[in-house]
C-alpha cells in the first residue's frame, strides 16, 4: 500500500516588536497571554517576536495582521510589525518590512534578498556571509542556485539547510509555547485506582474542574493532553485535538479511551496520578466566531461519523496520515490516530542522510527496476560510495528508457549494531519519457521505490 504524507495547507504569520529588549523574557508574558485569545498557537521565537499558523483561504490576512497590531500595541505601548508567507523564514524577513509574501512566492521574495539574511536562520554565522559576498554570492537565489553537494562539503550540514531554506524548499512546523501550569489539573487519590472504572469515574470532575479554570479565564481549548502514573512508575502521555465547544462529559470519554487502549497495550499497574492539560488555548469570542476554520455542516457531520466509529472500535481505528521522522521514505511517512497529535519532530531538522523536499509523490513502490551502461550492462553500487558505470538505461520491464541525467549515489548504512542492519545506496534518475525515480540498489538488486510527479 502507498502512504503518502499529507502536509497541512497553512501560512505562516511572523510579529516582532522592533523596540522590544530581548533580554526581558518576563515582561512578555503578558503579550502572549493577549495572543492567545486570537489563536491558539503561538511561537515564541525570540522575546518581542512570535510566529502564528494561519490556515489559508480562512479569511482577510490583512485584517488579522491589523487585529494583531492593534492589540499588542495595545497592550505594551510598542509598535507592532507583521509579515505573512508560506513559510516561516520568508515570514520572518517579511516582518522586518511589513509585507504579506503572495501564497506561492516565497522563492521569489527569497532570492532577490541580501546574502546577510541567512543570519535569520540560525544555521549560519556571520563570517559565512562574508565569504559567499567575497566569492561573488550576494543574494539568497545566488546561493541558493549552488550546487547543494558542494555547499555541505565547504560550510557544513547547517549551511545545505540554510540554503533549502533560501531556496523556499525547508519548512517545519510551529511549536506552541507551554500550557500555562495554573490551567492544569491534577488527582492524586489516597487510595490508587485499581480499575478503570475507578479512574474514569474521577475523570469527570477533573475535566469539570478543567473546564472551571478555563471559562474563569474566558478561554476555550483546543488541545487536551492527558498523563497518567502508575504505582510501578510507568508515565503514559498523550495529546487530542478536541472541539472547542468540549464538555466534561466529551473530555472524560477521551479520558476512557485512553486508559482502555494502554491496558489493550499490556499496560497495566494502579493509576496513582491523573492529570488533564489544556493546549491550544483559545478566547471563547474568538471560538464561538470561528476564525481559524468555519466548520459547515458536512464537515460537522463527518467529524461526528469518526467520533462515533472511535467510541465503537477504539481511539487508534481511525487514522490519518501523518509525517514520521526517519530517513528512509517508509520511516518519514506513517499514521497517527484521528484527532491525536503525531509526536513532534526534532527541532534540528532532518535526520543526517535523509533526502531533501520535495520527496516523491509516489513511494513504496518496490518496482524491480535494472540500471544500465551504454554497452548494456549492469550498474552496480560500490562499497566506496561510488557507481561502477555511468548509467545510461532504466530497464522498467522489456522497456529500456535512456537517463537524461541523474545524482548520487548517496551510500546509506544504518543500525550495524543491531540484526536490522542495513547497508543500501540511492540513485536519482531523470528519464527521457520526462519521469523521475528515486533507485535503491539493496544486496545488488536495484528497486525504484518513488516516482516524482
Amino acid at each position: 500500500m502507498s502512504v503518502q504524507v499529507v502536509r497541512a495547507a497553512s501560512r505562516t504569520l511572523v510579529a516582532r516588536l522592533p523596540d522590544w529588549d530581548r533580554d526581558d523574557a518576563a515582561a512578555f508574558s503578558p503579550v502572549l497571554d493577549a495572543l492567545d485569545l486570537l489563536t491558539p498557537y503561538v511561537e515564541v521565537l525570540e522575546p518581542g517576536t512570535v510566529a502564528v499558523p494561519l490556515r489559508r483561504g480562512a479569511g482577510d490576512e490583512a485584517a488579522f495582521c491589523e487585529a494583531l497590531i492593534d492589540t499588542v500595541s495595545g497592550l505594551v505601548d510598542q509598535d507592532c510589525v507583521t509579515g505573512v508567507a508560506d513559510g516561516l523564514f520568508a515570514a520572518v524577513l517579511a516582518a522586518h518590512e511589513g509585507r504579506i509574501v503572495p501564497t506561492g512566492s516565497d522563492a521569489a521574495f527569497l532570492a532577490v534578498r541580501d546574502i546577510r539574511d541567512l543570519r535569520a536562520t540560525g544555521l549560519v554565522e556571520p563570517e559565512t556571509c562574508e565569504t559567499l559576498r567575497h566569492l561573488g554570492i550576494d543574494t539568497l537565489g545566488a546561493f541558493a542556485a549552488l550546487p547543494g553537494a558542494a555547499v555541505a562539503e565547504r560550510f557544513g550540514a547547517a549551511a545545505r539547510r540554510a540554503q533549502l531554506l533560501a531556496a523556499g524548499q525547508l519548512a517545519r512546523p510551529l511549536v506552541p509555547r507551554p500550557t500555562d501550569p495554573d490551567l492544569t489539573v491534577t488527582e492524586t487519590p489516597e487510595d490508587p485506582y485499581e480499575t478503570i472504572e475507578q479512574a474514569v469515574f474521577a475523570a469527570r470532575p477533573l475535566a469539570e474542574r478543567l473546564l472551571a479554570a478555563l471559562d474563569g479565564r474566558n478561554l476555550t481549548c483546543t488541545r487536551l493532553t492527558i498523563t497518567a502514573r502508575t504505582a510501578t512508575g510507568l508515565t503514559r502521555r498523550r495529546t487530542w485535538q478536541v472541539d472547542p465547544a468540549v464538555t466534561a462529559a466529551d473530555l472524560s470519554r477521551r479520558v476512557r479511551w485512553q486508559l482502555e487502549g494502554w491496558l489493550l497495550a499490556g499496560e497495566t499497574g494502579a493509576v496513582v496520578s491523573l492529570e488533564l492539560a489544556p493546549g491550544g488555548l483559545l478566547g471563547l469570542v474568538e471560538a464561538g466566531r470561528g476564525l481559524w476554520d468555519v466548520k459547515d455542516a458536512a464537515t460537522a457531520r463527518a467529524e461526528a461519523a469518526l467520533r462515533h466509529a472511535q467510541s465503537l472500535l477504539g481511539p487508534e481505528a481511525v487514522r490519518i496520515a501523518a509525517p514520521t521522522d526517519g530517513r528512509d521514505l517508509g520511516e518519514r511517512a506513517g499514521t497517527a490516530a484521528w484527532e491525536a497529535e503525531a509526536p513532534p519532530l526534532p527541532p534540528s531538522g532532518p535526520w543526517p542522510g535523509t533526502l531533501p523536499d520535495p520527496p516523491p509523490t509516489l513511494v513504496d513502490t518496490a518496482e524491480a527496476v535494472s540500471v544500465l551502461d551504454a554497452a548494456g550492462a549492469p550498474v552496480r553500487a560500490l562499497a566506496r560510495g561510488d557507481l561502477s558505470a555511468t548509467p545510461a538505461l532504466v530497464a522498467l520491464g522489456r522497456k529500456r528508457i535512456p537517463v537524461v541525467a541523474w545524482a548520487g549515489p548517496w551510500p546509506v548504512s544504518e543500525r550495524w549494531w543491531s540484526p536490522a542492519a542495513r547497508r543500501y545506496a540511492r540513485l536519482q534518475v531523470e528519464l527521457a519519457d520526462g519521469s523521475a525515480a528515486l533507485l535503491v540498489c539493496e544486496g545488488g538488486q536495484w528497486k525504484a521505490v518513488g516516482w516524482y510527479d
